[in-house]
């Protein structure tokens, strides 16, 4: 049976709960125009609830103006929109684990704050096209460990930056875009969907 999230609100920021009762859970932080439905987000939440997880999808929104801040700005508004959800969450329940997806903008608050925070349950971390063009990224991505997976299309792909991250669990796509796709390539995208998932499945077991 497919099991329906309880859409629920705290700190003026929706979130949708997939509540399977478990002691494990993961964060899900969709992108700009990425969202929960599209292909790798939709079949990640899947996953994690195959895997045992409850999942938290947050959905925030801000404006073009938001956009108009530095990048490391726009990072704290994100985490600002996320954290107290996170907190709220984690205080809620006795986790044993947490995981956090995030995809383009919803990876910038897992580089800069979980990533460089002492976690209270021990975490994991998988970046979704991360912005490796930002120096600040870069610079707190170093020496740390996670799953990350880019296009050689994506714009912020970088040959250079990613030789600098062997410490990762690296998932490079050539000739994949921003979304993980190559355009006008379905069978093509489908197949870089499932291959993802699956080395994801394997990181996470």
């Amino acid at each position: 049976m497919k099991i329906k999230p309880k859409k629920e609100q705290y700190n003026d920021v929706t979130y949708n709960y997939f509540d399977i009762e478990s002691d494990k859970v993961c964060f899900m932080f969709s992108g700009t125009g990425y969202t929960y439905e599209k292909p790798l987000l939709y079949y990640s939440t899947e996953l994690m609830l195959e895997l045992g997880y409850d999942v938290v999808q947050v959905c925030y929104a801000f404006n073009s103006q938001q956009f108009e801040q530095g990048p490391e700005a726009i990072s704290a508004m994100v985490y600002t929109a996320v954290n107290p959800i996170v907190g709220y969450i984690l205080n809620t329940k006795s986790y044993t684990e947490a995981v956090y997806i995030g995809k383009s903008l919803g990876t910038l608050p897992i580089t800069d704050f979980y990533m460089q925070q002492a976690s209270p349950v021990p975490s994991r971390y998988m970046l979704l096209t991360p912005l490796l063009s930002l120096d600040h990224v870069m610079k707190n991505l170093l020496g740390k460990q996670a799953f990350l997976a880019i296009g050689t299309a994506d714009p912020h792909y970088s040959k250079e930056s990613l030789e600098q991250l062997s410490s990762h669990e690296l998932a490079i796509v050539e000739n994949a875009d921003h979304s993980l796709e190559i355009a006008n390539r379905t069978v093509e995208s489908i197949i870089i969907c499932q291959s993802l998932l699956t080395k994801l499945k394997a990181y996470l077991q």
